[in-house]
C-alpha cells in the first residue's frame, strides 16, 4: 500500500509525497555480484562507455580499475591527497583523475594494461571537476578561476578559458558544440567552434553549484547555492541575449524550479522517449528526492520520494530503462519503479554509501560507501520485463 499525500507549495506547485508505508517487492530487481573494500570513503567511481571497465578513486588518494570479469588493477595507490573527479574518454581509451593533489592523471588504456601517459600539475589547486568531450579527445577541467582542455590525443593543451570567478561546475553538451561552466551566479556558455569568448551567459539569481544537461540536450539544468534549479530550455538560448528594450516573454525564460527543503546535492535526466517535450529531472534534497517533470501548456509539477532516513547524496536514473536509484548516506540505496513506486532496497555499506553510477547498458549499478566498500549489482534476468509492468507485478 501507497500513502499520497497531496499538497502546495508556496509557488504553486502541486506536490506527491510518497510516504514510507509501502510495500517493497518480493522479488529482487538486481542481485549482488561484487563486494569489495578500497582503504578510505569512496569519492567517485565511473563505468566506461566500452565493455565493463569500472574505475574507482578514494579520499585516500587510491584509483583503481575493475577490468574484465572485475580483476583489480591498481593504477595508484593511497598517497592521503584525495581523488574527487574521475572520467573515461568516449571511446574508453583514456581514463583521467584529479583531486585533493592539484594534479590531473591521465592513462591510456589499452589491450595490455594501462599505460600513465600525463600528469598535469597545477600547484595549490583543487581539481574536483573534468569531463571528456563527447566525440573529441579533449578534457575539460577546473582549475581556480580557469577551465583547461587538454587534447589527449596530441598530447598538448587545447585552449584555457579565463572566468570572473572560481569555476563551480563545467558540462559539455551532449552533440559536443558548447561547453558550459559555471561561475558565481551565471553560467557561461562557450561554442566549441570558437573559444575567444562565451556565445551566452545565464545569469542567476543565486550561485550555480551543478550543471547537468539533458540526455538529448533539449535542456540544462543548474542547482543553486540558494536551494533552487534553473532549467533553461535550449531552444531559447538566443533569447539570452535580447536586450532590456526588447523583453522575453515570460513562458521563454528560464525556468527556476523551487520549494526545496534543503540543498540540491544532486541532478538526474530522465532518458525517455518524451525527453524533448516532457522531460523528467530527479533531484536530491536533504532526506528527500524531489522528482520534476514538464507538463506541457501546464509547467513543471513535482512529487517526493520519503523513504530515506539520512542524507540523500546522489540520485541516478537507469539508462534504456525506468529504474531510478537514490543513495543516502544511511546505509540504503532504493530502487524505484517509474520514479514512483518503491522495489527493492540495497544494503552493504555499514556506515552508509558515498556515491553510485549505473553503468551505460543499465545492465549494473555499481557503488561506494563511507569506509570503502564497492559493491556492483547486476540486473536480473527477468527484471527489464517487470520493470516495464505495472507495479504489482514486481511482487
Amino acid at each position: 500500500m501507497i500513502i499520497i499525500i497531496i499538497f502546495t507549495l508556496a509557488v504553486g506547485q502541486s506536490i506527491l509525497l510518497v510516504q514510507s508505508c509501502t510495500m517493497l517487492s518480493l522479488k529482487p530487481l538486481v542481485e549482488l555480484q561484487v563486494h569489495r573494500w578500497l582503504s578510505e570513503y569512496i569519492s567517485v567511481l565511473v563505468w566506461s562507455p566500452v565493455g565493463t571497465l569500472l574505475a574507482i578513486a578514494s579520499a585516500g588518494g587510491e584509483v583503481v580499475l575493475w577490468q574484465e570479469d572485475f580483476q583489480a588493477t591498481i593504477l595508484q595507490t593511497a598517497n592521503g591527497a584525495s581523488i574527487d573527479a574521475l572520467g573515461f574518454s568516449s571511446e574508453g581509451q583514456w581514463l583521467a583523475a584529479a583531486g585533493q593533489a592539484g594534479a590531473v592523471t591521465i592513462w591510456r588504456l589499452s589491450a595490455d594494461s594501462p599505460e600513465l601517459l600525463e600528469t598535469l600539475t597545477w600547484e595549490s589547486a583543487w581539481i574536483d571537476r573534468l569531463q571528456w568531450h563527447p566525440h573529441q579527445p579533449w578534457l575539460a577541467y577546473n582549475c581556480g578561476k580557469a577551465v583547461h582542455i587538454w587534447d589527449a590525443e596530441q598530447g598538448e593543451p587545447l585552449t584555457t578559458l579565463e572566468l570572473p570567478a572560481a569555476v563551480q561546475d563545467l558540462s559539455w553538451s551532449p552533440d559536443g558544440t558548447h561547453l558550459a561552466v559555471s561561475a558565481q551566479q551565471r553560467v557561461h556558455i562557450w561554442e566549441t567552434s570558437r573559444w575567444r569568448s562565451p556565445q551566452y551567459e545565464w545569469e542567476l539569481m543565486a550561485v550555480s553549484q551543478t550543471l547537468q544537461w539533458s540526455p538529448k540536450g533539449a535542456y540544462l539544468a543548474s542547482a543553486n547555492q540558494d536551494s533552487s534549479v534553473g532549467v533553461l530550455t535550449w531552444d531559447n538560448v538566443r533569447l539570452l541575449k535580447q536586450s532590456a528594450d526588447n523583453p522575453v516573454p515570460d513562458a521563454d525564460l528560464p525556468a527556476t524550479l523551487r520549494g526545496f527543503p534543503g540543498k540540491v546535492r544532486q541532478l538526474a535526466w530522465a532518458d525517455v522517449p518524451d525527453a524533448v517535450r516532457s522531460p523528467i529531472l530527479a533531484t536530491a534534497t536533504r532526506d528527500l528526492v524531489a522528482m520534476w517533470i514538464l507538463i506541457p501548456d501546464e509547467g513543471w509539477q513535482s512529487w517526493l520520494l520519503d523513504l530515506h532516513q539520512g542524507t540523500v547524496l546522489d540520485v541516478a536514473l537507469q539508462p534504456q530503462a525506468s529504474l531510478l536509484a537514490s543513495l543516502s548516506d544511511r546505509g540504503w540505496i532504493l530502487l524505484w519503479q517509474a520514479a514512483v513506486e518503491p522495489a527493492q532496497v540495497l544494503e552493504g555499506a555499514k556506515e552508509g554509501f558515498s556515491c553510485m553510477t549505473w553503468h551505460p547498458t543499465g545492465e549494473y549499478l555499481a557503488a561506494g560507501g563511507q569506509h570503502g566498500e564497492v559493491l556492483v549489482w547486476t540486473l536480473c534476468p527477468d527484471a527489464r520485463a517487470r520493470i516495464l509492468q505495472q507495479p504489482e507485478a514486481l511482487l
